[in-house]
């Protein structure tokens, strides 16, 4: 099996509207440890990066869960290659690597925010200038329709310079909130590593 393949067996959820506690299952079968990594980096597997397909694969089995439901992620391995040391590998390199991708998402929103902070000052003062700008425009300009269309346009185009913080705060934010929280639940959740049934 090439090492970017994997076999599902399934996703027990729950019910969202069921007993709070009970336990939602993301499960993983694959036929050797590297496949659950990136093959390209040279970190001990507690450090690995996992393998694209295998964090796709958890991250989007955790957004059907409701955020408050608990979780389990169970990976299914042949029998001789489990041990207690490939089982506590396994444990580290996910909550690793979706810790440090929690990291990243925190990060970015910080850039982000500090960012559109500013610009939505610069757009306001931008604003202010175009309405002030365009209230005086029979003044500055003949009266008749090009006075009223460079009124117009200026205030047009004063919000449109809000349009991009803006949508960052009513929008762009919560995705990027909601990534943070969900890696970091991916990390926190139990993990087990369990024989494959059908090679038993």
């Amino acid at each position: 099996m090439d090492a970017r393949e994997f076999e599902y067996p399934g996703r027990e959820f729950g019910s969202p509207h069921g007993d709070p506690d009970e336990i939602a299952r993301v499960e993983l079968k694959i036929s050797t440890v590297i496949q659950l990594f990136n093959s390209l980096d040279p970190s001990p597997f507690y450090e690995k990066e996992l393998d694209p397909d295998a964090e796709e694969y958890i991250y989007a089995s955790f957004e059907e869960i409701p955020f408050d439901q608990k979780t389990r992620i169970t990976v299914y391995l042949p029998p001789p290659l489990i041990s207690h040391e490939v089982k506590e590998n396994i444990r580290m390199a996910v909550a690793n690597h979706f810790l440090y991708l929690g990291s990243l998402s925190e990060h970015a929103l910080s850039v982000q925010w500090r960012r559109e902070r500013l610009n939505l000052v610069i757009g306001i003062i931008f604003l202010f200038f175009c309405l002030t700008i365009s209230q005086h425009a029979s003044d500055l300009f003949e009266q008749g329709s090009l006075a009223e269309l460079i009124a117009e346009s200026l205030i047009i185009i004063g919000w449109v310079a809000l349009w991009k913080p803006i949508q960052f705060f009513l929008y762009d934010l919560w995705p990027i909130r909601k990534r943070r929280r969900l890696c970091e639940k991916i990390a926190a959740s139990d993990l087990e590593v369990k024989p494959n049934p059908a090679q038993l």
